[in-house]
């Protein structure tokens, strides 16, 4: 009996008091002003690019990636061989997106007016054009160390004249 009387005094409390002081039961909360700074993109973040451009310095590398997007895209709308019945000096903007496989896709694009009704098929091949993109080397979030989703905008300019 006195065992069990020394048990439930002693034993009982002592156990309690480990349980409640374990790490295990602790919750750490992350506010949301935290997770916003730490997704928030930074110089030390690494943007897209692609493999010819990674030997290149840091300042040049971002315009060696837009150099490859704006070669390939204008070949791709070059061999379409529009033909605009009126001049055109446009600009269109285009929204991509690199996902965290290194994928192009067209998220947006800005087309005035004036430049769909001369080239109405102008944002399906642009479509197509961003879809056969080679794949790029995704962007890195370097604070925590994984591949990322962005987005860029992509001024382009439309100059045509018609075939006389």
């Amino acid at each position: 009996m006195k065992r069990r009387v020394f048990f439930s005094i002693v034993l009982i409390p002592l156990f309690l008091i480990q349980l409640t002081s374990c790490e295990l039961f602790e919750s750490t909360t992350v506010s949301s002003k935290e997770i916003k700074k730490a997704s928030t993109w930074s110089k030390k973040d690494q943007a897209p690019s692609f493999p010819e451009c990674e030997s290149l310095e840091e300042k040049d590398q971002l315009d060696c990636f837009q150099n490859i997007i704006s070669e390939q895209l204008m070949a791709s709308i070059i061999d379409t061989n529009f033909v605009a019945p009126y001049p055109l000096d446009d600009n269109i903007v285009l929204t991509l997106k690199v996902d965290k496989k290194g994928a192009f896709s067209l998220l947006e694009a800005e087309i005035p007016n004036s430049v769909l009704g001369a080239l109405p098929d102008l944002e399906s091949r642009i479509n197509d054009a961003v879809t056969n993109l080679p794949n790029a080397l995704p962007a890195t979030k370097t604070n925590v160390g994984v591949y990322v989703d962005t987005q860029f905008s992509l001024p382009i300019q439309i100059r045509a004249q018609p075939v006389e």
